[in-house]
């Protein structure tokens, strides 16, 4: 092995190692951003079937003071 290609194998490794982890931080970063647009997207729909409760048939929630008979 040449002298000086020694210390080269563990700079490749560290730069495919900060490359990695800059792919995987993304990706966290992208599940959470959508995790936070599914939930609420969940909670807009919740509270506007909740608040609005005027359903004629399958209604969530049966003790609506509005709901149409």
């Amino acid at each position: 092995m040449v002298k000086g290609s020694a210390g080269q194998a563990l700079i490749e490794y560290l730069i495919l190692f900060a490359f990695m982890s800059l792919i995987a931080l993304n990706m966290v970063k992208g599940m959470g951003g959508m995790m936070s647009d599914s939930v609420r997207s969940i909670g807009f729909q919740l509270t506007q079937q909740l608040t609005i409760g005027v359903c004629e048939e399958e209604c969530w929630y049966s003790d609506y003071q509005n709901r149409t008979k």
